[in-house]
């Protein structure tokens, strides 16, 4: 069964929620959108595979998985096989924006073997009433939004292992890049998850914020170089990531009490 419907866009714009699109491909297509949508999208997989790269990264879609992607993400999927069935939803609204953000979707989200149950039924609900010219706009837009919550409620209900993942995937980027400028998009981008709610994941695990991990992380590797004479102060903050050295000595202070100086000084009495 293949069936799209992009409605005509009026009054709609005028509702906190609209459909723009929404469609049923037995045999999906391949995809590049190298500027991403200007809707947002959740795609889900009915029979078959896909594989989506998005953020430097790739993605199976097996049967019974659900995507979001937010509006000017980058990405392009296409089918694994000689077949993809999917299920697509895209829309906009004036401050869906902020309410994907609040509701942390992040700039992508995946997840396997959802409940795919309420979807079906809520799809088949829009795409209803996405054929009414007259009254369907404001049937969607209600629809759209409980739509949402479900993907939501599944979407960011983390199990042990996906959300352990993320953190455990985040520690081994840190540990291995922590003499590069690293920043939180750097961590919650690779992570799939939203600013917040990365950080939220993060500090329940680690028991500290992950800028704050990477600062200790490069302060016990300093505590190792200062050891070894060959390094000043100015190359040890360097090769930690810190090359302004005044900043270097404020950080170190901060967690050990004294300078970096100091500690080389007393290097001997000190347990490392």
């Amino acid at each position: 069964m293949n069936k799209v419907i992009y409605p005509v866009i009026g009054k709609q714009i005028s509702l906190p929620i609209y459909l723009t699109g929404i469609g049923i491909l037995e045999y999906e297509h391949h995809i590049n959108r190298k500027n991403g949508l200007i809707s947002h999208q959740f795609l889900y997989t009915g029979d078959g595979c896909g594989i989506l790269n998005t953020d430097n990264m790739t993605y199976r879609l097996p049967k019974g998985s659900l995507f979001y992607m937010s509006p000017g993400t980058a990405h392009e999927y296409y089918p694994e096989g000689d077949r993809w069935s999917t299920s697509w939803i895209v829309f906009r609204g004036k401050h869906l924006d902020a309410l994907m953000r609040e509701l942390d979707f992040g700039y992508y989200h995946i997840k396997e073997n959802i409940d795919s149950r309420p979807f079906d039924q809520l799809f088949g609900m829009i795409l209803s009433a996405a054929e009414d010219p007259i009254s369907g706009a404001e049937k969607c837009s209600l629809l759209l939004y409980e739509y949402i919550l479900n993907a939501h409620r599944q979407l960011t209900e983390d199990t042990p292992a996906s959300s352990g993942n993320a953190v455990s995937d985040a520690i081994a980027y840190i540990n291995l890049n922590y003499c590069r400028d690293i920043t939180l998009e750097d961590l919650y981008r690779r992570s799939g998850y939203s600013a917040q709610h990365f950080c939220r994941l993060f500090k329940a695990q680690v028991g500290m914020r992950p800028m704050e991990y990477i600062a200790r992380y490069r302060i016990s590797q300093a505590k190792i170089l200062l050891l070894d004479s060959k390094y000043t102060i100015r190359q040890t903050g360097v090769e930690v990531g810190y090359p302004d050295p005044t900043y270097f000595g404020i950080v170190f202070k901060k967690y050990e009490g004294i300078s970096p100086g100091e500690y080389r000084k007393r290097r001997n009495n000190i347990a490392i």
